[in-house]
């Protein structure tokens, strides 16, 4: 019994993890059923090498780059550029390519929870805090807003916990 909720917590964290680094992989199997534009096929193929394990990671990189480019305003490229920099903890990077989506996108809430997550792994707690703020209030029906205002609350117990060891 113990072992199978061990089993089942270990696999709702993977399922999460999934859906908070890769959260337009719905959004492009949708896009497959239509015809897509060049660059968004060799944006798909490159998510797809590296989700997949298959071929070599940086090659994939490469042809988001080139797609960057291309259209250095292709969403979807910049956002993959942000996510993997993140999974190779180059939060400098990550949070680059996820200003330049909020850019494109201002509402765009995966954009600001991953900026949040690399500003907070930069050391940055506050300027994550002010972030997810600001996005709250511009945007308040957002659908990831439940989960904005865990993340949120987990920066702002964390900045706390800083400022009573501080003091």
């Amino acid at each position: 019994m113990k072992r199978s909720r061990t089993l089942a917590i270990g696999l709702v964290g993977i399922i999460m993890a999934a859906v908070l680094l890769f959260p337009n992989v719905l959004k492009e199997t949708e896009k497959s059923i239509e015809k897509l534009s060049p660059l968004d096929e060799k944006v798909q193929v490159a998510v797809e090498m590296i989700e997949s394990g298959n071929g070599n990671p940086m090659e994939a990189i490469f042809s988001l780059r080139e797609v960057i480019d291309t259209d250095s305003n292709h969403r979807d490229a910049q956002f993959y550029l942000g996510q993997f920099s993140v999974m190779s903890g180059q939060w400098g990077k990550a949070v680059n390519r996820f200003l330049k989506v909020l850019r494109i996108d201002p509402s765009d809430a995966y954009a600001l929870e991953s900026l949040a997550i690399a500003r907070f792994q930069q050391g940055y707690t506050e300027v994550a805090i002010k972030d997810l703020v600001f996005f709250l209030e511009e945007y308040p029906n957002s659908s990831r807003d439940s989960e904005l205002r865990a993340l949120l609350a987990s920066y702002q117990g964390e900045s706390q916990s800083e400022s009573d060891k501080v003091q």
